[in-house]
């Protein structure tokens, strides 16, 4: 395998409008990427990341940067394209503790049709809410968290969110006097959290790999701990499929323009099975693949 670190040539990032019109095109940089290798069928994995002002991450700050892992090594000549690559030949050990960063497109199938998985867990969690306290699940997200909030009794939504949080990574929070908005938002992290946990470590395809590392959460206040799973989850978007692509014209099941939604996952895991987990690597995580997702980028952790 080999990894690439790909960024526009720096006069094509400056004196042109190509970077701004990469960041709108993600099948786009797909096309373009797939230029800087000769197969015919797709065989790479590569995740786009904004250059910061930064050693370990050169470039011009607020242009796009791309992460290739490739059985063949790309063209080193391209013109649009300042490319440099390495072997990537891990090896791998049971026991052994990684930091990791994946961005993925995790679906759940239901019915035969795939579903997002973080948008049908916060679906789950707000009906189930609803339920408890009394209130119609019909609707969407925001319309059962509105009801939530308007709650003439809030008092007993109040408890219920506390209670469950006192078992979290957001323990101390419950001490904060925070706004009942507050403690629904941070409920709904982390039920969100627990799904991909669940999803990225216990798929039939995964399973035995890999699991979650743990580290100790500490309430300076209260001297308080709890021991969480070394995971986050960020930067949740929708991706509409660009008009010319060849996924265009399909329409979903709610009757939209077809898209695919990504989300940043990163935290720290233990190998467990080194063969499969390199085969993991190479082959990527989840769905969406063409689109940037998938490509699980790991370090040693020293210790």
């Amino acid at each position: 395998m080999y990894l690439s670190r790909v960024m526009l040539k720096p006069d094509i990032s400056k004196h042109t409008q190509l970077s701004r019109v990469l960041l709108d095109r993600t099948y786009g940089v797909h096309r373009l990427l797939w230029d800087l290798f000769d197969q015919q069928q797709r065989d790479f994995l590569y995740r786009e990341e904004i250059a910061k002002e930064q050693i370990a991450q050169p470039g011009i700050k607020g242009e796009p940067l791309y992460y290739l892992l490739s059985p063949q090594p790309p063209r080193l000549d391209s013109p649009l394209f300042d490319v440099q690559s390495k072997p990537f030949q891990p090896e791998f050990s049971a026991g052994q503790h990684l930091s990791f960063r994946l961005r993925a497109n995790p679906v759940v199938t239901r019915d035969r049709q795939r579903h997002d998985l973080v948008m049908d867990e916060q679906l789950r969690f707000f009906r189930h809410l609803c339920e408890l306290h009394g209130q119609a699940t019909q609707g969407g997200k925001e319309e059962m968290r509105k009801r939530l909030l308007k709650l003439p009794q809030p008092a007993a939504l109040h408890d219920w969110l506390c209670s469950y949080l006192s078992q979290t990574r957001y323990f101390a929070e419950t001490g904060r006097r925070h706004e009942l908005r507050t403690l629904l938002d941070l409920a709904m992290q982390e039920r969100v959290a627990q799904r991909l946990m669940h999803w990225l470590t216990e798929n039939p395809s995964r399973q035995g790999i890999f699991t979650l590392a743990e580290r100790v959460i500490e309430d300076d206040i209260t001297d308080e701990a709890r021991t969480v799973a070394a995971f986050e989850w960020q930067a949740y978007h929708a991706h509409p499929l660009p008009e010319k692509d060849p996924a265009a014209g399909r329409i979903d099941s709610s009757g939209r323009k077809a898209r695919f939604l990504s989300v940043d996952m990163s935290g720290e895991l233990i190998v467990t099975d080194p063969q499969r987990f390199t085969v993991l690597l190479k082959q990527g995580v989840g769905a969406a693949k063409g689109f940037g997702c998938g490509l699980m980028l790991v370090r040693p952790v020293p210790y």
